[in-house]
């Protein structure tokens, strides 16, 4: 459970997010709002971002905040919105020198380096797949360790696609072999989850706090963990039973 934040517990866990894991051999992990905490890239993007794009145009700062708008509109769900190199050339900001300021907010989410480790004492594939630009990722990776638990790490902008886009997970299967009715996805980004969904993956996990300061999301078509707890006990209590199918 969330010992940090109790109060988002439930007082159980809804049979609908159990996990077989007698029937996953692989688990894929989103970054950002599953294995580390959405708050700092709500903070940037949401108040940072906007805030220092203004100030550099002091002329008309309504103009500059609607033009920032209408740019976020346009590219969201694409890999341009995830491109630190597109958002460096559209804004004129040091965007990577920005994330800097708020780096204290970087925390790995509760429960995720249990999780971690106990897929890998039960033998299971853990692999990253981020929309994250590669900078992103080490620069993370640098305060956070996050990349050591894991096997791989996958970055949409490797495959020249967004995890969005159906076809990213053709692609993955060309850099991470897996297959698709032994692997669970666990993400926060809900447009993800459907284009997974569409590409055949079966077992799939939303989070119900993706930002541990912010509200809870919701949804009709998937399940949420309430918590990365929700996936414990599990992997490790499992895997003698592998070798008896």
């Amino acid at each position: 459970m969330d010992r940090q934040n109790p109060q988002k517990n439930p007082p159980h866990r809804a049979p609908s997010t159990l996990v077989d894991w007698s029937r996953i051999d692989t688990v894929l992990f989103d970054m950002d709002g599953t294995l580390l905490d959405l708050h700092f890239d709500n903070r940037f993007w949401r108040e940072l971002i906007p805030q220092e794009y203004v100030r550099c145009q002091p002329d008309d700062p309504e103009c500059a905040r609607r033009r920032l708008e209408d740019e976020m509109q346009r590219v969201r769900g694409k890999l341009e919105w995830y491109c630190v190199d597109h958002w460096t050339r559209f804004t004129g900001l040091d965007i990577l020198g920005l994330k800097r300021h708020l780096a204290h907010h970087i925390t790995v989410k509760p429960h995720a380096e249990e999780v971690l480790s106990a897929l890998k004492q039960a033998g299971r594939q853990r692999v990253l797949v981020t929309n994250a630009h590669p900078q992103v990722y080490e620069f993370k990776h640098r305060l956070t360790r996050i990349g050591d638990r894991l096997d791989q790490i996958v970055s949409a902008h490797d495959l020249d696609c967004a995890k969005e886009d159906t076809s990213f997970w053709e692609r993955l299967q060309g850099v991470a072999p897996y297959d698709p009715e032994r692997t669970l996805l666990v993400d926060d980004n809900l447009l993800a989850l459907a284009s997974a969904a569409g590409a055949g993956l079966a077992e799939l996990r939303g989070m119900r706090y993706p930002d541990e300061q912010g509200d809870p999301m919701h949804s009709e078509e998937f399940e949420l963990l309430e918590s990365l707890a929700d996936l414990l006990p599990g992997p490790a209590t499992s895997a003698n039973t592998q070798g008896r199918r």
